[in-house]
């Protein structure tokens, strides 16, 4: 505000005196005049009166100071009704419940705090993962191994159940076997031949007679091939009465000792044993 404007009078209130309405009204119309007047010859349409340069410019300030007296007159209404926005802010803040941090420093520090127990949220989450996948994968493997070992088991099982029930089998037919059936055996053994038969036949005609389960009453000496303990051991057949196995045993052991049946009966013949 200028120092000309702050020296007017102020009336009782307090306020600046307002203009007189006919004066207000009198230098409007010099205003609108010379206004009309420029327009006017902006058109062409209007010739100048000769006028005097001072007369113009009088007028001119005229209407300027009425402007000024005018904006200034309202200048205490307008600022009256100016609200500081920084207190309106504040408001609406404190009635959200919203309280501004004390610098940037501390907002910085506590969202720093916030991301870092997110971090370890989720590297225990993670951890806890990985070790429940990795007990999982463990007691699958667990489950995997021991249905593996009795699958085996039951296998061994199975397998061993039908040897012993093959070896009862054969025990049953050793047990009502001939001589011929052992014959036969021998023969088919021996892949049909009938030269290398017919010395082995000599052979265990003259020890047993081809009877499994003949002992010598002064030895060990027992069975088809009447071997004796010792014998056994070395044909890799245990000692037994199955006239079928006793076979495979004495064709195991001349084979080993003598090359062939024949082999084995040229040296029972020049001997008496074998």
């Amino acid at each position: 505000m200028s120092a000309r404007h702050s020296a007017r009078p102020a009336d009782r209130d307090g306020q600046q005196p307002l203009l007189r309405v006919g004066t207000i009204t009198a230098e409007f119309e010099v205003v609108r005049s010379a206004e009309e007047t420029v327009a006017a010859l902006a058109r062409g349409r209007h010739r100048l009166v000769p006028v005097r340069r001072p007369a113009v410019y009088l007028a001119a300030a005229a209407a300027g100071a009425v402007l000024v007296n005018v904006l200034i007159g309202a200048g205490p209404d307008a600022e009256a009704e100016q609200v500081d926005p920084v207190a309106q802010t504040v408001s609406v803040a404190q009635q959200l419940g919203i309280v501004a941090p004390a610098d940037g420093t501390t907002a910085a520090t506590e969202l720093s705090g916030h991301l870092q127990e997110l971090a370890a949220s989720r590297a225990q989450r993670e951890a806890d993962e990985a070790t429940a996948a990795q007990a999982q994968a463990a007691a699958d493997e667990a489950a995997a191994q021991a249905q593996a070992a009795a699958e085996a088991q039951a296998a061994a099982e199975a397998a061993a159940a039908a040897q012993a029930e093959a070896a009862a089998a054969a025990e049953a037919a050793a047990a009502n076997a001939t001589t011929q059936d052992f014959h036969d055996y021998a023969l088919a053994q021996l892949g049909g031949d009938e030269r290398q038969f017919s010395c082995l036949e000599s052979l265990w005609g003259r020890e047993s007679g081809w009877d499994p389960t003949a002992q010598n009453p002064t030895s060990t000496a027992y069975g088809i091939p009447q071997f004796l303990d010792s014998t056994w051991a070395g044909t890799g057949i245990a000692k037994t009465s199955n006239g079928f196995r006793q076979i495979d045993a004495g064709l195991v052991y001349l084979d080993e000792r003598y090359g062939s049946p024949c082999g084995g009966w040229a040296h029972s013949q020049s001997t008496g044993w074998y």
